[in-house]
């Protein structure tokens, strides 16, 4: 039996969200990335109790916090708080004492002694107040640049062994939907449709490193836009000589050229009947074949023209699963050296192989949007996804190897019993710390859950 790697990668996220991971990011937060700007002399910036580090490592936590309230997080950020107040002092006090030892070396210093007290201003050591308002404003503050910054941050996994396929990195694309809160601004340009009363929905598109796992680069839109018009940003971004693996949505002449003039690969499947002349047999179900270009879709928005022409490699062969049905793949790979064999291998690891951006959503508990205003909804889900990628870092540093044994049975400890679900009137889930539509759980609604 082969073990499934993306479900044993699942089973340890979960297992390291359960833990306190304050420590842990508290070590790997790049604190003096976002401290730069408050220690120089020409900052206007004011060095606040809830300044931008402390506030952005408070979202990073609660990201993967259970309970994700205000209160909670306010909780949090006193914890952060006084850990970093104890480091500063720390430092202070081995600062000072190295001043003293100095000074006694030097016999004819003039003056009054020195008294060697803290300099380190109140408002750095007292306690912080329970009130959630300060934090909330915090958070607002926050320009979104920063928190692309962390996110950028997180998906460094320089010194993390990246496996190649034919000295290819790999990744993987996927899209999903995120229900959000029903506020008039949200519902104003996420509406699913015109007039109707559903919650409003976001499209998330995300790339993900196959091996390593990070997610590389993501793209947020409505449910108005088309997939490909955020995968098409992505793939301007995606390194050169790298494969990405798709699905049948991305079997487009136009992500085909863009492909191509980024120079990296795709591999998609191709279940829609396509016309195509064939240049060059290379054998049986491995041809290389011309397609040519019928319209350039609604959604460009290159300043370049599409070819007329783009040569693809076309892979037919029989179903695994009934052994009659014929199966179609197209490649950019032209390269004859890659066999057919491989190439359909590599594809059909897709799945079994890494966690897409869907389990991700549902592992970081983005399904459901908290935030009501454009702007906090971005830096949710941008948050959500460092956090996700500085867990991956945690995992690949630990484990040398993930893959499970057949018999150890991991789909009843991945799967949580007994879990308490939540439904609004029009049967819709959301989260016990979740405002929801109506703010709270009512009466029907825990009728219904222990009906």
């Amino acid at each position: 039996m082969t073990p499934n790697r993306s479900l044993d990668l699942s089973l340890q996220l979960q297992n390291l969200i359960r833990t306190d991971l304050l420590q842990q990011f508290s070590t790997d937060f790049p604190f003096e990335i976002f401290e730069t700007d408050v220690n120089t002399k020409t900052s206007k910036k004011r060095d606040r109790v809830f300044n931008d580090s402390n506030t952005l490592l408070t979202m990073l936590v609660t990201a993967v916090n259970e309970d994700k309230s205000l209160k909670q997080s306010v909780n949090l950020f006193k914890q952060i708080f006084e850990m970093r107040g104890e480091q500063m002092m720390q430092k202070e006090k081995e600062f000072l004492e190295t001043k003293r030892l100095m000074d006694l070396a030097i016999d004819n210093k003039m003056g009054r002694p020195s008294l060697y007290q803290s300099q380190l201003p109140k408002s750095k050591i007292q306690p912080v107040s329970d009130n959630t308002a300060a934090y909330t404003k915090a958070r607002q503050r926050i320009d979104y640049s920063l928190v692309m910054k962390l996110f950028d941050y997180s998906k460094d996994f320089t010194g993390i062994k990246q496996p190649h396929w034919h000295g290819m990195t790999t990744y993987c694309s996927d899209g999903t939907y995120c229900q959000m809160q029903d506020s008039p601004e949200l519902r104003k340009k996420y509406y699913i449709k015109e007039g109707d009363d559903a919650y409003p929905q976001l499209l998330l598109e995300g790339i993900v490193q196959q091996g390593t796992g990070q997610i590389v680069s993501f793209e947020i839109g409505t449910r108005h836009q088309f997939e490909l018009e955020l995968i098409s940003k992505q793939l301007d971004k995606l390194p050169k000589n790298s494969l990405l693996l798709a699905d049948d949505l991305y079997n487009s002449f136009a992500i085909f050229a863009i492909a191509q003039r980024q120079e990296c690969h795709l591999i998609v499947p191709g279940k829609r009947v396509r016309s195509y002349t064939v240049k060059e047999k290379i054998s049986d179900g491995d041809e290389i074949v011309e397609l040519i270009k019928k319209e350039t879709p609604k959604w460009w928005d290159k300043d370049w023209k599409l070819p007329k022409t783009l040569l693809m490699r076309r892979i037919a062969f029989l179903s695994p699963v009934d052994g009659e049905t014929e199966w179609v793949q197209y490649t950019t790979l032209l390269d004859k050296t890659i066999s057919k064999a491989d190439i359909i291998a590599k594809y059909m690891s897709r799945w079994d192989i890494e966690i897409t951006i869907r389990e991700i959503k549902t592992l970081m508990d983005i399904n459901v949007i908290r935030s009501k205003s454009e702007d906090m909804v971005l830096k949710e889900i941008t948050t959500a996804l460092a956090a996700y990628n500085m867990m991956r870092q945690i995992i690949a540093k630990s484990v040398e190897k993930t893959d499970l044994s057949p018999q150890e049975n991991i789909i009843q400890e991945f799967f949580e019993v007994n879990k308490t679900i939540l439904i609004d009137k029009k049967g819709r889930l959301y989260s016990k710390w979740s405002p929801g539509r109506y703010g709270q759980t009512t009466q029907s609604d825990q009728k219904a859950n222990s009906a």
